[in-house]
């Protein structure tokens, strides 16, 4: 009983996160607070009554990127005269709708990520567990993020009768970021590998070819070991060259068509991998639209997992610079302080 109320639990909470993920796209609640005469909010209402505190809502992420575009394309109309077109404006809506368009997109992940969750699970493959902790993580960090804005609403308004949705809202905050964190642990333990299995031989093909590339590796000597490092920078090089100048070039001048030039290539490279996973990976005991659906999910799997090594190696190498410039000025001051001529600053 206990576990078919946690599987129950597991098939809603993706189509909640889903809901979140919809509202903030394309109906965002906002608290207006009137009392609060520095946002001036109660003056943009549009209508002839005085508005009063409460909720209400507003366009989502998608209707403020377009008008931040409208606005960014009439200052940067030509026909103005330059002086109505300020740098720091256009450089500070520049970033604002750049940050709109990242919001936008992680919230299209985030709802792509809640139906592959729930494929993934409700057909029982093999990566169910990987792709609902990405997931439960998500909801985590929403509903940490929540709790302040939930808290800093109710305390703006300054009416006591807020506190009858205030504090329920701040428990039900609080309990789905427990259940978050719940869930991360032990959604691993929710089937077993015989009951999760589908598609579990692109998970076995991918640890037989690292079997046979370490295998192959050990017959390696050093000059195969040279020829391919030079090989690889000789191919980088022509790549280089050939590849990636002009589509840096493509970019910089036609910023449009390179866009949808890497949004075709996506689309036909992900294409071509969903194609190989049926090929390997399909379960005969589901349909043709079940197995693509799973192709799909197991996509995003392997996105997912690229994306948190490219991470990693960011963060990697961000510490080992920084690790390298403290250890410079720890020298630095060393060797000012052994020979106090050696004006560290200057070298720095």
């Amino acid at each position: 009983m206990k576990s078919r109320i946690k599987l129950t639990i597991t098939y809603i909470i993706p189509f909640v996160l889903l809901l979140v993920s919809g509202f903030q796209l394309f109906l965002q609640p906002t608290f207006l607070n009137t009392n609060d005469t520095s946002t001036m909010e109660a003056l943009l209402d549009g209508t002839a009554r005085e508005p009063i505190s409460g909720f209400y809502f507003q366009g989502g992420a998608i209707s403020q990127m377009l008008l931040t575009e409208k606005i960014l394309k009439e200052i940067e109309d030509p026909s103005l005269p330059n002086d109505s077109q300020p740098e720091e404006i256009k450089n500070r809506l520049g970033r604002v709708l750049l940050g709109q368009r990242l919001q936008i997109f992680f919230y299209v992940f985030l709802a792509v990520l809640s139906l592959t969750s729930f494929l993934s699970l409700y057909f029982r493959a093999f990566f169910y567990a990987f792709l609902n902790r990405i997931l439960y993580f998500f909801g985590f960090i929403h509903g940490l993020f929540s709790m302040p804005n939930i808290a800093l609403a109710g305390a703006s308004s300054g009416r006591t009768e807020d506190l009858l949705w205030v504090i329920p809202s701040l428990f039900l905050a609080f309990a789905w970021i427990i259940g978050m964190v719940y869930l991360m642990f032990t959604i691993g333990k929710l089937f077993s590998k015989e009951d999760a299995d589908r598609f579990h031989s692109l998970k076995n093909l991918r640890e037989d070819e690292s079997e046979f590339r370490s295998e192959s590796n050990r017959n390696h000597s050093f000059a195969t070991a040279l020829l391919h490092f030079l090989g690889i920078v000789a191919l980088g090089t022509l790549i280089g060259n050939i590849v990636y100048i002009p589509l840096f070039v493509l970019q910089k001048n036609y910023s449009e068509p390179f866009g949808i030039l890497i949004a075709g290539a996506v689309i036909a490279v992900s294409a071509f991998y969903i194609r190989n996973y049926l090929k390997f990976g399909k379960s005969p005991e589901l349909s043709t639209y079940q197995n693509l659906a799973l192709g799909i999910s197991y996509l995003q799997v392997r996105f997912i997992r690229i994306a948190l090594m490219i991470l990693l190696v960011l963060v990697l190498v961000v510490v080992f610079i920084l690790f390298l410039f403290n250890l410079l000025t720890i020298n630095f001051g060393i060797l000012e302080s052994l020979f106090p001529s050696i004006d560290s600053r200057q070298n720095l």
